[in-house]
């Protein structure tokens, strides 16, 4: 069986990068004007510390013998058993519109859908047994898709 293993980094996101990036240049400028750098440090620096760290937070996606694993920052998010899942396809989608952007999102317009995803407009669609869907987003979606078709999944 072809092992299948996926890591992208939120930095990789133009859009995030930009934003976190503005946003901690935007916080630093502040914290001296306000001087919480002295009058607040327990305040100052976590919050620097936590802007800086999401811009370097991986995702992961791995499908190993009996699932698909979907982690972040080395966490599990979701697993997905493959006896649950009817069939994969690569798809075009919009994120924003679908999904409100990137990341660990729930389907807009009441649909039953998840996505994990940090860059792009395509991923994998999982279709599984419960009607729902899951978008992996990954980097070698053909990767995921032979990974998958080498457990019987279509």
């Amino acid at each position: 069986m072809t092992p299948f293993h996926s890591r992208q980094w939120s930095f990789q996101n133009v859009f995030a990068a930009v934003t976190l990036g503005s946003s901690l240049v935007a916080v630093v400028v502040l914290f001296f004007i306000a001087d919480a750098w002295g009058e607040a440090p327990w305040l100052a620096w976590p919050t620097l510390a936590l802007l800086a760290a999401t811009l370097v937070i991986p995702m992961s996606v791995e499908v190993g013998a009996h699932e698909v694993v979907v982690r972040l920052a080395g966490c599990t998010v979701r697993r997905i058993e493959l006896t649950d899942v009817l069939s994969a396809q690569r798809r075009p989608y919009r994120p924003l519109h679908d999904f409100g952007g990137w990341g660990l999102r729930w389907g807009m317009n009441s649909r039953n859908a998840r996505a994990y995803t940090t860059t792009g407009s395509t991923a994998v669609v999982l279709s599984l047994r419960d009607a729902s869907e899951v978008y992996l987003g990954v980097d070698d979606e053909q990767g995921l898709l032979d990974a998958l078709s080498h457990r019987g999944i279509v």
